[in-house]
């Protein structure tokens, strides 16, 4: 029998050595899915989400997010920074000792900010959480908005974004939100 023969020893064990690869890459990319499904939901349990549609247009809400004096009317009236990409935002809480840091990591005008919380003075549980804020015009003045707060237990945050956000479409619409203001 010729070692080319399609029933030679030698043939056979090489269909049998690639038989059992393929097996080996099946049975680890399977692992590598299960693994991938677990991580998004522990990530889905680690992320604060809402959704919201704004009776405003996508550039005005931009600017309530994407601006320096922004925020003081609608989160906290204690701003101060810089909205450059790269570059850090401090909100401060009148009354309180209080700071969060936040680096602004991205800014897509009129569509996107996100920022990672480098610091957070009242508790560590901030720090390397990011917010985002995406923004899509759905007509000449409404957007809608999908904001995530990533790296937290929902139940720690939603309270107060909750509110906060509300405050944000306020002054979207209106031009009086509701900041802290101790």
């Amino acid at each position: 029998m010729s070692p080319m023969s399609p029933t030679s020893p030698t043939r056979r064990a090489a269909a049998d050595r690639a038989a059992s690869r393929a097996t080996a890459d099946r049975a680890t990319a399977d692992r590598a899915t299960a693994d991938r499904a677990t991580a998004d939901r522990a990530a889905a349990n680690l992320m604060y989400v809402r959704q919201l549609t704004i009776e405003a247009p996508r550039e005005r809400v931009f600017g309530a997010i994407g601006t320096l004096d922004g925020p003081r009317h609608w989160w906290t009236s204690i701003v101060t920074g810089s909205t450059s990409p790269g570059d850090e935002l401090r909100f401060g809480f009148a009354g309180l000792d209080e700071q969060i840091v936040m680096r602004v990591s991205e800014r897509r005008e009129p569509a996107l900010v996100a920022w990672s919380c480098v610091a957070h003075t009242r508790g560590e549980e901030w720090t390397g959480t990011t917010v985002r804020f995406e923004l899509a015009a759905r007509g000449p003045h409404v957007c809608e908005l999908d904001f995530r707060h990533i790296g937290l237990p929902p139940a720690l945050v939603a309270d107060g974004w909750d509110h906060f956000l509300a405050s944000l479409a306020a002054y979207a619409v209106t031009g009086a939100g509701t900041p802290f203001d101790g």
